[in-house]
């Protein structure tokens, strides 16, 4: 997401103004898991990531059983990433100062303490929506300082060349834990309860706390070091806005908004809708995810080969019309392989996007640019609220057309208006 100073040598990254002269093809799996570090990365990115979607799946059916209300899930699910967009500048900044391995370690341990706190809580019969809701924001305020380390910690691990074949891969392993995260957590939910999905999130965050210590890259690429800290975020912000790749691409992912529409509406569908519990919203959710497996996995064979602007764009556009199609979906399995699609196509837009934006960011600008796309990333959190409030003002069938049609339509716009989207490779 070069333990020895001759990997850290060999990948060693080129000048963004550079990155076509530098690309290898050749470059495939078999050749980044060669480097220790990465593996380390990898296997804690599966724990790391069931600890996450494990909580997600609990806390949207906690919040939709305590209030019965699709905007409180919104809400409790959107509201953090207001807390990642105002925090994420100085996580940005501090990725570009401090080694990035430390940063993850001190926000991953921060989320496993917040994880059984919250286990306790729900066990004691303490728990509300407010307090769901406090426990939220202060994850988001943590994951704020981590998100722009872990998103651009890879590039420095594996180099320029390789990122394709190692973000993709970094993802399959991570769609281990977004596929049996939801999976356990609906079948904990159903049998033991919500509060030991929390507890078994802290001990697996544990487990990747100590995988994630084994990496040893220490690195940072440090630009001038006179400059104040708002200079180096005000730099951060000139450079986005003046690249034309960079400023089209961050223009984008600005409609990450509208994706986030159907996170809200998943727990609706499988109480109210579909009629299958909790058990069956964790294997709604665990569609998703072995989607995003099928996805990935397709990305890391291709490696740098495919052809990333249209991959981006039309991965957008598909996944909103398979929102649109599942919003008036009433077959359980239908709804079951739509949500694998939408896994399939909104994974490979992260993963597109997220290279482009990296190797077309110089090496010491990278957390800070990354920063700015977690930004507008967490714009797909703010559209859980959005998605829950409209849908709870009109219907859920109006939000996901709204959804969908926001995902599918501007891509293509931009596709056939912006050269720069056409001719990123």
């Amino acid at each position: 997401m070069a333990a020895t100073r001759t990997e850290q040598d060999t990948a060693r990254i080129a000048p963004a103004e550079d990155t076509a002269a530098v690309v290898d093809t050749r470059h495939g799996v078999m050749d980044v898991l060669r480097i220790p570090d990465f593996r380390w990365m990898a296997f804690a990115s599966i724990f790391m990531i069931f600890g996450f979607e494990a909580r997600a799946a609990a806390q949207s059916w906690l919040s939709y059983e305590l209030t019965g209300s699709q905007a409180w899930v919104g809400a409790v699910n959107g509201v953090p990433a207001f807390a990642v967009i105002a925090l994420s500048l100085v996580g940005g900044l501090a990725a570009d100062k401090f080694p990035k391995r430390d940063i993850l370690l001190v926000v991953r341990a921060a989320i496993v303490v917040l994880s059984f706190i919250t286990g306790y809580l729900i066990a004691a019969d303490l728990i509300t929506v407010w307090i769901l809701l406090i426990l939220a924001l202060a994850q988001g305020s943590v994951v704020a300082f981590g998100m722009p380390a872990n998103q651009s910690f890879v590039i420095e691990v594996v180099g320029r060349d390789r990122l394709m074949s190692a973000t993709s891969l970094m993802q399959s392993t991570g769609m281990i834990g977004l596929i049996v995260g939801p999976g356990v957590a609906g079948v904990m939910i159903g049998f033991t309860g919500v509060s030991s999905v929390y507890f078994l999130v802290g001990v697996m965050g544990i487990v990747g706390l100590v995988l994630l210590a084994l990496v040893k890259n220490r690195t940072v690429a440090r630009g001038d070091s006179s400059k104040s800290a708002w200079q180096d975020i005000k730099d951060g912000l000139t450079f986005a806005r003046t690249d034309p790749v960079i400023r089209v691409l961050m223009s984008l992912n600005l409609f990450a908004i509208f994706a986030g529409f159907i996170i809200p509406l998943i727990p609706v569908y499988a109480a109210d809708v579909l009629d299958v519990g909790g058990r069956g919203f964790g294997f709604m959710m665990a569609a998703f995810g072995l989607g995003g497996a099928a996805g990935t996995l397709v990305l890391v064979v291709s490696g740098d080969r495919t052809r990333k602007g249209l991959l981006m764009v039309g991965s957008a556009s598909l996944f909103g019309v398979a929102m649109i199609v599942f919003a008036f979906s009433r077959d359980y399995y239908l709804s079951l392989f739509l949500l694998g699609l939408m896994g399939v196509f909104g994974l490979a837009y992260v993963i597109t996007i997220s290279v482009l934006v990296q190797t077309h960011t110089p090496d010491e600008m990278r957390g800070r640019v990354m920063s700015l796309f977690g930004i507008t990333m967490q714009l797909f959190a703010v559209g859980f609220l959005l998605g829950g409030v409209i849908a709870e003002a009109t219907s859920n069938e109006i939000a996901l057309i709204v959804g969908g049609s926001g995902m599918a339509i501007p891509p293509l716009i931009a596709y056939v208006i912006s050269d720069e989207i056409r001719r990123v490779t």
